[in-house]
């Protein structure tokens, strides 16, 4: 009886901090702090530095017209980058670092080949409270916790507990010449009381929504071609890994998911890639290794002169976090107004320098 007493004893003590909740989700507790890829969006593209050599470069060479560099060979970096997203309660998606899946769940889990560039995103970002879920202790009291009201403006960084949920209004940032209104170093050309006018209105709009509290929001942006692999899945068994199409092959074939395969082209397109990309449906290693044998062949025609390239922004790294209200804002402020990509030029030499 005494036993009995102090073991029920203990469990009241130590009740205060237990709580019925189920284990965080990949949303709940990795907020998007990755790589987010997106749909293909428009690029501006205008020249860029190199296409305007120096003076210092001058005096040392003959230097003829600068040529534009080839689409194919102007992207400096190539990459391969997996981003794996869970579907959350409303229907979105929240990007993470995990690759493990579980039991019930729904995942999608995108594999990137791209040639990109990358461009600085500049964005005015606000951040406000939406609501606040309640906590409750294992008897059924609540918690103390500060009262977060709706709509109050909070910093980017300020740290709020997980149950209090904000949202992010994001704007292209004004100032930054990055989007297809006519940047402030092309209107120099034009008449000093244009530039001036142009100057002072984007100053205007970016001190007025600086004075409503938005925050300035710098971010890579990812500008290329490439091909994508995009499998949607739905964990039956278990764990399962989903750190590459191996392994989700593998789990398929097991019986621990079930999905569907998508294979797409980014910025690349012509009769080339049409004779190559595959028709996957159900998602099994059949599918997975053609998938993987015609990304190859399509890969290897990149650079080929049949191939149409046109450069498309692909995705971003996101360092705030603020799940997929944050990710959402950005994508839709990069296809309200086009990013502009600074395309490289080559240098034609006189032989006689």
């Amino acid at each position: 009886m005494k036993t009995a007493t102090l073991i029920l004893s203990s469990l009241i003590i130590t009740g205060c901090n237990l709580t019925t909740n189920t284990p965080a989700t990949l949303a709940e507790t990795q907020t998007s702090y990755s790589y987010i890829p997106f749909d293909p969006l428009p690029v501006q593209t205008l020249l860029g530095a190199s296409c305007s050599p120096s003076e210092e470069e001058k005096l040392f060479k003959s230097i003829r017209q600068p040529v534009l560099r080839d689409l194919r060979h102007a992207f400096p970096d190539q990459t391969v980058r997996l981003a794996v997203a869970e579907f959350t309660a409303n229907g979105g998606l929240s990007f993470g670092p995990s690759t493990v899946g579980f039991e019930g769940k729904s995942y999608q889990v995108i594999i990137d080949y791209a040639n990109t560039d990358t461009v600085k995103g500049s964005f005015l970002v606000k951040r406000e409270i939406s609501g606040q879920i309640p906590e409750t202790k294992w008897w059924g009291g609540k918690y103390t916790l500060p009262k977060y009201e709706t709509y109050k403006q909070v910093k980017l960084f300020e740290d709020i507990p997980m149950r209090v949920i904000s949202k992010y209004s994001v704007e292209p940032n004004p100032t930054v010449s990055l989007f297809n209104k006519p940047p402030i170093q092309f209107v120099e050309n034009k008449s000093s009381e244009l530039n001036q006018k142009v100057v002072k209105q984007r100053i205007d709009q970016a001190e007025k929504l600086l004075m409503e509290g938005y925050e300035v929001v710098n971010l890579p942006v990812y500008v290329g071609v490439g091909l994508r692999l995009t499998a949607t899945i739905n964990v039956l068994n278990g764990k399962v890994n989903l750190s590459g199409l191996p392994a989700i092959a593998a789990e398929a074939q097991s019986g621990n998911l079930t999905g569907t395969l998508v294979v797409q082209t980014l910025g690349a397109t012509g009769e080339l890639v049409s004779a190559n990309l595959p028709l996957p449906s159900e998602l099994n290693r059949t599918t997975v290794q053609n998938s993987i044998l015609s990304l190859g062949s399509i890969k290897a025609l990149l650079y080929d002169d049949k191939m149409h390239i046109t450069p498309r922004v692909i995705g971003i790294y996101n360092p705030i976090g603020g799940g997929q209200s944050f990710v959402n804002g950005i994508i839709s402020a990069l296809a309200s107004e086009r990013l502009t990509w600074y395309r490289p030029c080559d240098y034609i030499y006189d032989d006689k320098s």
